[in-house]
């Protein structure tokens, strides 16, 4: 600690010794010094928080202060504390300054505080700090420090002092805020991945966000996200951040019937610590070639894993708690966004096959509204009506059957569509006129059921001009 000066110690012991209180004309007296002298130690000493004053008329009283010097407690503190001299030189640091990781070994009284940390870690703004109390405010800035790939965050706060030798300086004060920065970054990266998630339409929107967010808050460098494969029941590969060429090879596709993807089907989050755990070898072997350590963690909806992620490292050989916490949290958030996003999928790919179906048959197909009135408009048709009438899909959906239908056709059609109201179905011939007013003699097959709380008629249309060649 500083050595203060005898002058400071026997003011101090004199006014313990006098708990009532003395003036500076008793002090004075009391220890064969001057006045003027005796003041210039008072204040220090009131700098310093070591004396207290009371006015009593027109004298003023100094007491011993009730306060506990931050001396006595220096070593007590939760907190990393360092005593710098006015050129920012370390005086002093407690125990706890010195488990800052990268602190444990080193010697670092007499140093410049700035000195022991690099620009990644925050030196600069550390120093930038240290100017800001030159005018005797406060200030603080934001300190990284790490090792074998564990960040610890602190938050530098530095405060001017005077000390018992009346010299001024500055403590410093390093507060570990890790697991609240933490908890922040998990809030926000949570609120961020639930906005995409929301609005996301296919996996490769919503899966590079689900891995990003997962190395932003666990702390790990790669990961990959697996999705199951309807048709094989294997996970496949549908996204990866950092994971090596190699690892991509030998795991793009995890089958079901290995250990791996047992373990999977499983649905509890496996963990693998290469600074403590044994390797499990087979499959693993190439895992752990790269990683350090790694996770892999199912995704359930409704009770079954429909895909997992998998985060590894090259440098961490022990996955916090609390990024195990985080990495289960994505896990449980992302699984009715993935089902979501697999069953539009499914739906699109019906919905293909039907069109390249419904567009590949040589019967005309149309659909169309219907009541009491009769025929509504054509909310649909495929592209052999466009073809076969010489309407553009554009033109028909503005018409109506009636349009088209030869007007001279001989059929009673208020009896046809009377009928395919009461049985919901019905087989007629009639008449098609095209584009040109060319006459098509056609066999309808009508179908009626309900779309979106609306009667719609489909209606196969078959050609039968050949049909009467024939004849």
């Amino acid at each position: 600690m500083v050595e203060e000066r005898r002058e400071l110690t026997e003011i101090r012991e004199l006014l313990r010794e006098n708990p009532r209180g003395m003036s500076v004309t008793q002090i004075a007296e009391a220890i064969g010094m001057n006045r003027i002298t005796v003041a210039r130690y008072l204040d220090v000493l009131r700098a310093s928080g070591q004396v207290e004053m009371e006015p009593y008329g027109q004298a003023k009283v100094f007491f011993i202060a009730q306060r506990v010097p931050i001396n006595l407690i220096f070593d007590v503190l939760p907190a990393g504390i360092a005593m710098l001299d006015r050129r920012g030189r370390i005086i002093d640091v407690n125990d706890r300054f010195r488990s800052i990781p990268g602190m444990e070994e080193r010697e670092v009284v007499g140093r410049s505080v700035v000195s022991l940390f690099s620009p990644g870690e925050g030196s600069e703004a550390l120093e930038e700090a240290l100017h800001g109390t030159e005018e005797g405010h406060q200030s603080a800035c934001e300190i990284r420090t790490g090792t074998d790939g564990e960040d610890t965050i602190f938050r530098a706060t530095i405060v001017p002092t005077v000390f018992t030798d009346g010299t001024t300086g500055t403590v410093l004060i390093f507060e570990d805020v890790t697991m609240q920065k933490w908890q922040e970054e998990r809030l926000i990266a949570q609120r961020d991945l639930a906005l995409v998630l929301s609005s996301a339409e296919t996996l490769h929107e919503a899966m590079p966000v689900c891995v990003e967010t997962a190395i932003r808050i666990s702390g790990m460098e790669s990961g990959g996200i697996y999705v199951v494969d309807r048709q094989t029941g294997a996970f496949r590969l549908v996204h990866s951040t950092g994971v090596t060429k190699r690892l991509i090879r030998n795991f793009s596709i995890i089958e079901v019937d290995t250990d791996l993807g047992r373990m999977i089907q499983n649905g509890l989050p496996v963990y693998w610590e290469g600074a403590t755990d044994e390797r499990k070898g087979g499959i693993f072997t190439a895992l752990e070639a790269e990683l350090t350590s790694y996770a892999i963690l199912p995704v359930q909806n409704r009770g079954s894993v429909i895909a997992c992620f998998t985060m590894g490292s090259p440098t961490r050989g022990v996955i916090r708690p609390e990024s195990r916490r985080s990495l289960e949290m994505i896990a449980a958030s992302i699984g009715n966004a993935i089902a979501r996003i697999l069953a539009r999928d499914e739906i699109q790919e019906n919905e293909e096959k039907y069109r390249m179906l419904f567009n590949n048959l040589d019967d005309a197909i149309f659909l169309h509204l219907i009541d009491s009135t009769g025929p509504g408009r054509i909310i649909e048709v495929n592209d052999t009506t466009c073809e076969r009438l010489g309407y553009t899909r554009e033109d028909l959906l503005t018409m109506t059957p009636l349009e088209i239908n030869d007007p001279d056709y001989p059929g009673n059609l208020p009896g046809i569509m009377s009928r395919l109201l009461r049985e919901g179905h019905v087989l007629f011939r009639w008449a098609h006129m095209t584009r040109t007013g060319e006459r098509i003699p056609v066999e309808i097959n009508a179908h009626l059921f309900t779309f979106r709380g609306e009667q719609v008629v489909l209606s196969i249309v078959r050609d039968l001009r050949q049909c009467e060649e024939r004849g």
